[in-house]
């Protein structure tokens, strides 16, 4: 039996470029009841997201969340617990994002925006502004109660596990 060709939503084929998920890590970073957040400008549109980015083959996940804040936000992190993981897949599939959001603390610099040119703002933002936000992606109804109860749910990363 052969195997079907993915298409987009208009019945075109979907390139091999699109055929694999993009791989996205974040950081959620609080200062006292503050969130650490980018704002992105991409084809004219303005919005906030947790900083982080795509990892890279053969990047292990911290590493990687490590390598987005200095270039994103001039900081040094300690990568803490995944606790929030989603899909980001538009109606049309043109394409599939896997987030996979972590806690983070500051380890030493000071917040500016670094080398990334789609960061335009980095700055700690009140919780309770988020609401009024254009949030990507969008998943406050999620991580504003696990904010305010201390992310009691956990997923267990074990890191690169490979062995001779």
């Amino acid at each position: 039996m052969l195997a079907r060709k993915p298409k987009l939503m208009d019945g075109a084929e979907v390139s091999p470029a699109q055929q694999s998920p993009r791989i996205r890590v974040a950081a959620i970073i609080m200062r006292g009841d503050e969130l650490l957040l980018v704002r992105h400008i991409k084809n004219g549109k303005s919005y906030w997201l947790l900083p982080g980015g795509g990892i890279e083959y053969g990047e292990p996940l911290a590493e990687a969340l490590q390598r987005e804040l200095r270039e994103e936000a001039c900081l040094e992190i300690e990568v803490g617990d995944l606790v929030i993981v989603n899909d980001t897949i538009p109606p049309d599939n043109t394409r599939h994002t896997i987030n996979l959001c972590f806690t983070a603390h500051v380890v030493t610099g000071e917040i500016a925006c670094g080398v990334d040119p789609r960061v335009v703002e980095v700055r700690y933002m009140p919780v309770n502004e988020l609401e009024s936000l254009k949030f990507y992606p969008d998943i406050r109804h999620e991580l504003l109660p696990a904010i305010r109860a201390g992310f009691p749910k956990k997923a267990l990363y074990l890191g690169n596990l490979w062995k001779d």
